[in-house]
């Protein structure tokens, strides 16, 4: 009888611990709320025990709000589950035409009959060392001039050079970057570019071709000129290719809450489905799916980037936790996500966030700041050892710091 009874006092007294860290955890929790509906701002919190596959807590998490760059979570989590890790972004140049030898009596010259064409896939880590790298395969083929033109071919999405609904108030920055299919540096201009015309300035694909006629002419390779929007013909021979894994980009998405990064992900997915001239719409339809495949109630959200800078972006916390729900389910992404996501109190947006709270490096969770939003969703690990997805979204802020200090409070709380 002794036997029987040591191991069912065992489960029952885990039974209590368990019942008891959870009373314990939605106790504290439910301390936010006299707090939260007395705010001057709006909030929608859901918190998901995933270790034992059952919700632990709510507020409002139906609510229909902004996102911010939490929206990125969706993007991250539908590229690495449509497209995969392994996935590359390229960049093509070729060249039509044949090379043509005249030889004088003095000398021989070397000349292409035809043209240079450089297919942007939206490579958002291209460099102008990379640009380079095309200036010296043009001059390996041995040439003395280009015949024809160097053109830009920025067919892997339509043209619009903001995201839908992007505000005109949103100048070009490192965050808020002109998004097309050909860009280098981010489009920053270089000193060589003083020549040409200053709408160079306000188009990534005319800055590119522009440097590269520039730094052909610097190694005595002429062209008639350049141009943009040009497709790239079914014969043209490559010459030269760039390719970024997919991976590569997301430390950059999610811990550094980079746009230009999120959207060039995003409109990686719009042209997995629908292939040249992608619009957002495409991105959308594709995210879409993946959402309908992670239960999320399809209802309450809408998409119009890949990044949350969009103010037709809505969402609601459960449609985050759902998300955040499928990629645990998901080795492959799971394991693909979890190392790109800011750490409290350690490295991104979350480096001084929870320093000195229970939460330290126990949170891993993506940043949404935008005027008058804040968020935070992602993992955290409770003291339990059990492992909680939660989104948290607040509108109406007057101060993005009112929002990081009930965000930073609740994760101590889920941590403690």
């Amino acid at each position: 009888m002794r036997k029987i009874l040591l191991p069912l006092l065992c489960l029952l007294c885990a039974a209590a611990s368990a019942q008891t860290w959870q009373q314990t955890i939605v106790s504290a929790l439910n301390r936010f709320t006299t707090e939260l509906d007395t705010a001057h701002y709006s909030t929608g919190i859901q918190v998901y025990d995933l270790t034992d596959n059952r919700m632990l807590w709510t507020y409002h998490d139906q609510k229909v709000m902004r996102p911010a760059s939490c929206q990125k979570l969706l993007t991250t989590i539908s590229a690495l589950d449509i497209l995969g890790p392994d996935y590359m972004l390229t960049t093509t140049a070729s060249c039509t035409g044949n090379i043509i030898t005249i030889t004088y009596p003095d000398h021989e010259t070397r000349y292409l009959e035809g043209d240079i064409y450089v297919k942007g896939g939206f490579d958002p880590t291209y460099t102008f060392d990379d640009l380079l790298q095309i200036v010296q395969a043009v001059k390996d083929l041995g040439i003395d001039s280009i015949a024809g033109f160097i053109y830009a071919d920025t067919s892997f999405k339509d043209l619009p050079l903001l995201g839908n609904g992007w505000c005109w108030d949103d100048e070009p920055s490192v965050f808020h970057p002109f998004i097309s299919p050909l860009i280098f540096d981010r489009g920053k201009l270089t000193p060589d570019l003083n020549r040409y015309p200053s709408d160079i300035l306000h188009n990534p694909a005319k800055h590119f071709v522009g440097t590269l006629a520039s730094q052909l002419s610097l190694q005595g390779i002429n062209c008639r000129g350049y141009s943009i929007n040009a497709n790239t013909p079914d014969d043209a021979k490559p010459i030269y290719t760039k390719a970024t894994r997919l991976t590569d980009l997301l430390p950059r998405i999610l811990k550094n809450s980079d746009n230009l990064y999120a959207e060039a992900l995003f409109y990686q997915l719009a042209h997995s489905s629908a292939g040249d001239n992608a619009t957002y719409k495409d991105g959308t339809k594709v995210i879409t799916g993946v959402l309908r495949s992670a239960g999320a109630n399809l209802t309450k959200c809408k998409i119009h980037d890949g990044c949350g800078l969009s103010p037709y972006d809505f969402l609601s916390p459960a449609t985050l936790v759902s998300m955040l729900r499928y990629a645990y389910g998901n080795k492959n992404i799971y394991d693909n996500l979890m190392p790109a996501l800011p750490v409290s109190g350690k490295d991104g947006t979350l480096e001084r966030r929870m320093t000195r709270t229970p939460a330290k490096q126990k949170v891993f969770a993506k940043t949404g700041t935008v005027t008058g939003v804040s968020s935070l969703s992602g993992y955290v690990t409770a003291s339990n050892g059990h492992i909680l997805a939660f989104a948290i979204i607040n509108n109406g802020l007057l101060k993005a710091a009112i929002g990081h200090s009930i965000q930073d409070r609740i994760c101590a709380e889920l941590a403690r």
